[in-house]
């Protein structure tokens, strides 16, 4: 490396492979994101539907122009384009080819790579911002926060954000809420008001900032909240009838509150940033 030249935050680990353009490498590690695989099936509706979040978000983290950042569990590359437009330097990682594919085809000459953001292929102390776009909770929690540590320079941050439909007390919503429980076992609804921050911080690693709630209605199609619906990852890794099966069933909830055919859904956005120690 030449002397008075910043180090590549992509290279090589041990059994890591150096990282090129475009989609290229792969890194699977004890920690990978293994449920993230069920995507991969619904690349497609995944990127056709999920919605892009509140400006606030990307406000918060201040001025990105020409900063080292990676999108950890980027997906089909909803936050890396926001990244990206405020002049950030993007890596894209994520365990799925095909959600990154459709990261590429949206993004020319994107930096990605195939890889567990709980095991990541780039150098120590390298970048300036790790961001968690929906995805912290995918990596393992034995190992995750050391990770995000020891990419980050010293005064680095970690960031993390969710967003979740809330028109609790509404009874289509309600009704909504109790067919999904009903058909996939092990989601609840109070899942959304996990306090992520509260997973960072650790001693002599991370101060953790915090929450930010951003309020926002979003309107959108019949079609388009149903095709959302269907990229959840609990929706998706249903059997195919018992998938088929709820997704009507959704359908006909959301059409006797909507027969216009347009929702007007309130949501919130949590997010947490982290400096490190």
């Amino acid at each position: 490396m030449a002397e008075g030249h910043s180090p590549d935050p992509v290279a090589s680990r041990r059994n890591a492979p150096a990282i090129a353009l475009r989609i290229s490498g792969e890194r699977s590690g004890r920690g990978m994101m293994t449920a993230m695989a069920t995507f991969e099936a619904v690349a497609d509706e995944y990127d056709a539907a999920r919605p892009s979040y509140p400006n606030a978000v990307f406000d918060v983290l201040g001025p990105l122009d020409g900063l080292r950042v990676l999108d950890v569990g980027a997906g089909t590359g909803i936050a890396t384009r926001e990244l990206i437009a405020r002049r950030a330097r993007v890596i894209a990682v994520d365990p799925g080819r095909e959600v990154l594919g459709r990261a590429g085809a949206h993004t020319s000459d994107l930096v990605a790579v195939v890889a567990d953001g709980s095991c990541l292929p780039i150098r120590s102390n390298a970048v300036d911002l790790v961001c968690f776009a929906q995805s912290w909770h995918w990596l393992d929690a034995s190992t995750r926060v050391a990770e995000a540590h020891r990419v980050l320079r010293p005064g680095g941050r970690w960031a993390g954000w969710w967003s979740h439909a809330r028109a609790d007390g509404q009874p289509w919503f309600d009704a909504y809420w109790t067919a999904i429980h009903h058909s996939c076992p092990g989601t609840h609804r109070s899942q959304r008001d996990t306090d992520w921050g509260l997973t960072v911080a650790a001693p002599a690693m991370f101060d953790v900032g915090d929450r930010l709630t951003v309020h926002w209605v979003r309107e959108l199609s019949v079609d388009e909240w149903m095709t959302d619906q269907s990229s959840h990852s609990y929706v998706a890794a249903l059997p195919e009838n018992p998938r088929t099966a709820l997704l009507s069933a959704l359908r006909t909830i959301v059409l006797d509150e909507f027969p216009a055919g347009t929702l007007r859904v309130p949501y919130e956005t949590w997010q947490w940033v982290a400096t490190r120690i």
